[in-house]
């Protein structure tokens, strides 16, 4: 009874956000050699470890440990309620924190199914499928993983079909992954993201490894086909990537990644070069109209660090953006009216990070004091036009399979800012997560 006072308490005052990613705990977060089977982007020669029969006992070792008889499924099932209020502005009177916030109940349902076949020590098939569900959008059900991987003579390694590409180091902004058809959420950075239809050339040398992608998302001629060679060079302690994109029609882009240790720190940083944009941008007018920019060398890039203490069950996470696709000056109002999706004369897209300098940070503390209960702080800021968000958070594990969480959304800037586009506003959510776990 003591417990659940105490959690009542705890739940009162802070969004759930970032702890509560999918059920994820933090052993997860160091248990960095263990090989999750529903895992897409593991190495086709770096498989989980399968009971040992007779039978095997009489094979290569190899092929006891790469070869399965049976075909390997599993997934993800996850139910989420989330109610909410919401501020336009800072409440300052009781009375308008009570009377004048908007409600708003959302439930999402959400699950994935993968399978895993492996039938030959050089063969491997793996796919997945993703569905979700969250009144009042219908059913989103669709293909997120297809691929197979094989080799020749364990010299250069093969995987082709949709897969998810690990292109970028970036934990909260990537501007180096281009390939993979959707950017990183800052506020939800662990989330799976899609990839594109590809063909991925592995090659390994000494301690290092050469990579060619050939990519053929939504094309109809064969001289679309776009290239994307990187090579990964270990120097010491640390890892330098150097990547290159090219694709008729398109931006070609030069790419450099880095990561490595700096005493208890784990740094981070990549930079990209490229002709031109793909982008549409807007002019604000008048009249309201759009432009491009083709013959001009913009640079993009980011650095951050990570650092994670078992034995606190302690992480920190913190990331800077330079955005050399952002505008000077802008009105997120205005450039949100020209993405509408009917009526826009430029994407979604388009607008995606309009600043130039961005930083992102988070901080958590998982199983408090060895009690089920997590905290966790994130910010994210838009530095170029000063408007920001805190969403700081508490999970609390009630039983096993059932958590709630609790916090608030608290955004900050001027009216026309990117993450304030009314003014600074405040939200603060309950959610509880039912029967969550994989499977």
């Amino acid at each position: 009874m003591k417990q659940v006072v105490i959690g009542l308490l705890l739940l009162m005052p802070a969004i759930p956000g970032f702890t509560q990613q999918e059920g994820e705990d933090f052993d997860s977060l160091f248990e960095e050699e263990i090989l999750e089977a529903e895992n897409g982007e593991e190495d086709l020669f770096e498989k989980d470890i399968f009971e040992e029969s007779s039978e095997q006992a009489e094979v290569a070792p190899e092929e006891a440990f790469l070869v399965s008889e049976q075909l390997e499924w599993g997934g993800r099932f996850d139910l989420s309620f989330s109610a909410q209020a919401s501020w336009d502005g800072y409440p300052d009177s009781w009375e308008m924190l009570t009377q004048e916030g908007t409600p708003s109940l959302d439930s999402r349902l959400a699950a994935d199914l993968f399978f895993d076949a492996r039938p030959e020590r050089d063969f491997r098939v793996f796919g997945k499928v993703k569905a979700s569900y969250e009144y009042p959008i219908e059913w989103d059900v669709g293909i997120f993983e297809l691929f197979s991987d094989f080799q020749y003579k364990d010299r250069l390694f093969f995987r082709a079909g949709k897969q998810t590409v690990q292109w970028g180091v970036g934990y909260f902004f990537s501007p180096a992954d281009v390939l993979n058809l959707v950017s990183i959420d800052p506020e939800d950075p662990k989330a799976e993201r899609e990839g594109p239809i590809a063909v991925k050339t592995h090659f390994p040398f000494s301690a290092h490894n050469a990579y060619l992608y050939l990519v053929a998302n939504d094309i109809l001629k064969p001289y679309e086909i776009a290239v994307a060679p990187k090579l990964e060079l270990v120097l010491g302690n640390y890892e330098l990537g150097v990547g290159a994109f090219y694709q008729t029609d398109f931006t070609p882009k030069g790419m450099l990644t880095l990561t490595g240790p700096l005493w208890d720190l784990d740094l981070f940083g990549e930079a990209v070069i490229q002709w031109g944009s793909d982008r549409t941008f807007v002019d604000p007018g008048p009249p309201l109209s759009t432009y491009t920019i083709e013959d001009e060398l913009l640079f993009s890039g980011a650095a951050g660090f990570s650092y994670l203490n078992s034995d606190w069950n302690l992480s920190l996470f913190a990331q800077y953006f330079f955005n050399g696709q952002g505008y000077d000056s802008y009105d997120y109002l205005l450039l949100s009216d020209a993405a509408n999706p009917v009526t826009g004369i430029v994407s979604s897209a388009d607008i995606l990070y309009p600043g130039r300098h961005y930083l992102a940070a988070n901080i958590s503390w998982f199983e408090l004091l060895d009690s089920s209960f997590s905290l966790s702080v994130l910010y994210l800021a838009n530095l170029s036009d000063g408007s920001g968000l805190i969403t700081p958070s508490v999970t609390w594990e009630v039983i096993e399979r059932l958590s709630l969480s609790s916090g608030f959304r608290i955004s900050y800037g001027q009216t026309g800012d990117e993450y304030a586009r009314n003014g600074g506003s405040l939200a603060y959510t309950l959610s509880m997560s039912l029967g969550s776990g994989r499977f």
